[in-house]
């Protein structure tokens, strides 16, 4: 097998009945109508509505749901600097990816001005919207009523869909614990490198080009990554739970270690009658196609009864796939490539 510098993947989430990300309210006649996020698509020469979660906000759960799973102290967003008037003009998590896992994972940013430093780590977690696969969505109105104690009902509505939300994903494993600086931007600032200096080793890449890696990187790598992928199996948040709740942790997720940073387990469903089903063609021209870059065997987690063709997903055993429960397929993988 070769060495595992990333962990690419696809998953697939429940969202019938839902509305998991806003885009705001209608306008003219529809005023009193609340949106959820939609795009548009052309199939077969006709424009459909396809309902999605954008990246921001399913991430924004992960880092929820992984900083619980596991314990980790959130990395807080705070204002940093502020307007003549008193308003917050920029904002920042800790900017401390050795302290904070949440930091590591997903990046931070700070503009430096008036000679101060420009602190910036682009994200190793990469990932798509989340969005309603083919011939599985459909859009419908909730319409109510407000009756206050007094005056006349206030009529309000709410479109909401059915889909099923696919979305891919590339973790940067390698980047885990590992920090470059350069003379325009510093992913550690001269404060944590101080701090820490007896935890780093330092090794000038070229000129102007630093990069600071912890000493003890290798088991920092498993650590977070394997928080990541438990938080992503157990998977919580989205708009409008009280009215409109859901379970969006995966029901299916494909992924594997890759020597590569290609994001290649990606439009792996389709919709068939009732149930979504796994393209087995395509996921075995994947596994054949990347043979020389896989560096773990595919691993495909299931929640029974979800997939109309579970059973053919389940035969992939024979040529060399794990396959199991979402969680049990990711406690197996941290067990044997993460522990």
């Amino acid at each position: 097998m070769n060495e595992l510098r990333n962990i690419a993947g696809d998953i697939l989430c429940d969202a019938t009945a839902t509305f998991l990300n806003g885009a705001g309210l209608a306008t003219g006649e529809d005023q009193n109508t609340v949106l959820p996020k939609l795009f548009k698509e052309t199939i077969n020469g006709r424009k459909e509505d396809v309902p999605y979660v954008s990246a921001q906000s399913w991430r924004r759960w992960l880092r929820d749901t992984s900083n619980e799973e596991n314990n980790w102290t959130p990395s807080e967003l705070h204002a940093i600097d502020f307007n003549a008037k008193g308003s917050t003009a920029k904002i920042s998590t800790e900017l401390n990816p050795i302290d904070y896992p949440e930091d590591d994972l997903f990046g931070y940013m700070k503009s430096g001005s008036k000679g101060e430093e420009s602190i910036q780590r682009t994200s190793p977690f990469k990932t798509s919207i989340l969005r309603g696969i083919r011939n599985m969505r459909a859009l419908s109105t909730d319409d109510a009523f407000v009756f206050p104690k007094n005056g006349s009902p206030l009529p309000y509505s709410t479109k909401f869909y059915s889909t099923h939300l696919e979305g891919f994903f590339n973790l940067e494993y390698y980047r885990l614990g590992m920090y470059v600086n350069t003379s325009s931007r510093q992913e550690l600032s001269s404060e944590l490198i101080e701090k820490y200096t007896s935890d780093l080793s330092v090794d000038t890449i070229q000129k102007n080009i630093i990069r600071y890696t912890l000493k003890d990187a290798e088991q920092i790598r498993k650590t977070r990554a394997a928080g990541l992928l438990r938080g992503l199996t157990y998977l919580r948040g989205g708009a409008k739970m009280a009215a409109f709740g859901a379970d969006v942790s995966p029901k299916v997720i494909v992924f594997a270690g890759l020597s590569s940073a290609n994001p290649c387990f990606n439009n792996l469903f389709i919709g068939k009658g009732e149930k979504p089903e796994l393209n087995i063609a395509l996921i075995e021209e994947i596994a054949q196609d990347y043979a020389d870059k896989l560096a773990t065997p595919i691993h495909i987690g299931i929640r029974s009864g979800y997939l109309g063709n579970e059973d053919q997903v389940k035969a992939l055993v024979e040529k060399g796939f794990v396959v199991d429960s979402p969680a049990s397929v990711v406690k197996s993988f941290i067990a044997n490539y993460l522990s």
